[in-house]
């Protein structure tokens, strides 16, 4: 018996079937590009992510010697479509670090209080939300918003491309703005004051609950055996934290993907002024009875990706003259660090705390002596001095991390995990199972079929560690100096930086 988990992601969607012993059977693996219609917007074409979801599950269930008994889905969060009463989607996908919504979201912060949103939803009111996103529709695209049957996040619209019933799981939601966080109702002092009907979303539903099953006319379209049962899956983070073994508190995941993220467990919501101060978030996690924070990077891999794409030609020809991973190959040239070229790494606006939509990207300390192999080292450590700007945040909202399991494609590099730890100070433990989303939303799909008698249980046996780094004492004590440099570029630039924004819209609307 296997089971299939599809992590629809940002730039790209992965399927994996896994055996019962956590064995990659096989998987599947296709990009796509982001589109930038206009400075400070994001989004996805979404037929062409809905045609890219159909071939990697052909793929990866066609490649599999078993047959595939149950599947599951983690999805990327807030990003969300209008879609209309024939199924079809009226608008491209509108992303999460999307930041068109920010004046909708200043109107219902000052209609309802930050601290009062907060306390509701566990989030701290920013334009990534969709709820903002959808009042911005309906005051941009009228046509839009009258057509509009559903506002679909992916993992509901997948369910509902497969015929069955959009649901969306509470994890999910939560990224929404439209959940009560302790009671998982409707947030509906939100949604009046955002004038959204709760109807307009899909229905909510517990991680792990059986959707429905695979049709005939599915099962054709996505090579899949008819019946095979659909389960609800979770939001990306909290579907990489189960899949990193991260249920109790203590523990962070440190997920190096497209974005750096940390997701901490808890057994309790948290909600204290300092969470909010810092624009730390909670919400439900995909196992029963516990939540999450998130302090997150919105750019880690995805930089690392677009100096790969913009100035890596000659280190692509020497990856596949001597067929070795591109990034492998960038890391390894990298000085050992730290170095004095300091990258603030916020290429599609700050993650938190600071969740600051009109940031960009800084490269501070430039010589005539500068080389790619000191950008690179730049980005990796770029991501990591920000990863310890989060880790004392959180900390500060009464949370407790004593160290990190490390996963996504990041947590394959030695080099980066080590100096995460130097920078942190904490042990990194990168994890075996590096396509964490997959194997926690399967670990759900496993359970609902009787594939494991319990999630306890899957983490048992299938969560284990490759690889476990320690701070080194001399090493740490020369990122404690860098970091104190580095943690005043945000500051410095802040303004400059939103100078730069404003000018660019300016510049965009004058050429048109």
């Amino acid at each position: 018996m296997s089971v299939l988990g599809l992590d629809i992601g940002t730039t790209g969607t992965k399927a994996v079937v896994f055996a019962d012993d956590g064995a990659i059977l096989s998987s599947a693996y296709e990009e796509y590009p982001l589109l930038f219609p206009r400075p400070g917007w994001a989004e996805l074409d979404s037929a062409r992510v809905w045609a890219a979801v159909q071939r990697v599950v052909a793929q990866a269930a066609g490649g599999s010697r078993d047959r595939v008994k149950a599947l599951s889905v983690s999805v990327f969060g807030e990003s969300f479509m209008p879609v209309g009463k024939d199924g079809q989607p009226l608008y491209n996908t509108i992303l999460s670090f999307d930041a068109r919504a920010e004046p909708q979201a200043q109107q219902l912060a000052e209609r309802l209080g930050r601290r009062e949103i907060f306390q509701l939803t566990g989030m701290p009111q920013h334009s990534s939300y969709t709820v903002n996103k959808i009042m911005w529709l309906r005051d941009n695209e009228p046509e839009v918003f009258a057509k509009t049957w559903k506002f679909l996040l992916w993992e509901d619209f997948f369910f509902l491309k497969l015929g069955l019933e959009p649901k969306i799981d509470y994890s999910l939601i939560g990224r929404t703005l439209a959940l009560d966080v302790r009671t998982r109702g409707w947030a509906q002092p939100v949604l009046d004051a955002a004038g959204i009907e709760p109807s307009a979303f899909a229905t909510p539903c517990a991680s792990g609950e059986v959707v429905g099953e695979v049709s005939r006319k599915a099962a054709k379209a996505l090579g899949l055996p008819a019946g095979a049962k659909v389960v609800a899956g979770a939001h990306d983070q909290p579907a990489c934290a189960l899949g990193a073994g991260v249920v109790d508190p203590g523990v962070s995941t440190d997920t190096t993907g497209t974005v750096e993220c940390m997701t901490i467990a808890m057994a309790e919501p948290v909600l204290t002024d300092a969470m909010l101060a810092a624009n730390h978030c909670v919400y439900p996690h995909c196992a029963p009875g516990r939540y999450v924070s998130l302090a997150f990077l919105y750019t880690a891999g995805s930089i690392l990706r677009w100096f790969r794409d913009k100035f890596g030609a000659e280190a692509l020809r020497e990856a596949k003259r001597r067929k070795r991973d591109v990034y492998d190959l960038l890391i390894s040239k990298a000085p050992e660090g730290p170095i004095d070229l300091f990258l603030l790494p916020h290429f599609a606006g700050s993650g938190t705390p600071y969740l600051d939509s009109n940031s960009r990207g800084i490269l501070a300390g430039l010589t005539l002596n500068t080389t790619p192999a000191d950008l690179t080292r730049a980005i990796l450590d770029g991501v990591g001095y920000e990863m310890r700007i989060n880790l004392e945040s959180v900390r500060s909202g009464g949370l407790k991390v004593e160290k990190f399991n490390a996963i996504g494609g990041g947590s394959r590099s030695d080099r980066w995990c080590q100096a995460k730890s130097d920078i942190t100070g904490l042990r990194v433990d990168a994890l075996d199972v590096s396509e964490a989303g997959c194997l926690g939303v399967a670990m759900l799909a496993g359970v609902a079929v009787g594939l494991w008698p319990s999630l306890d249980a899957a983490i048992g046996q299938l969560v284990r560690v490759r690889k476990s780094f320690a701070p080194n004492p001399a090493s740490q004590k020369l990122y404690d100096r860098a970091f104190g440099v580095y943690r005043r570029l945000y500051a410095s630039c802040r303004d400059l930086n939103h100078s730069i924004a404003a000018f660019a819209s300016e510049l965009h609307d004058l050429r048109k």
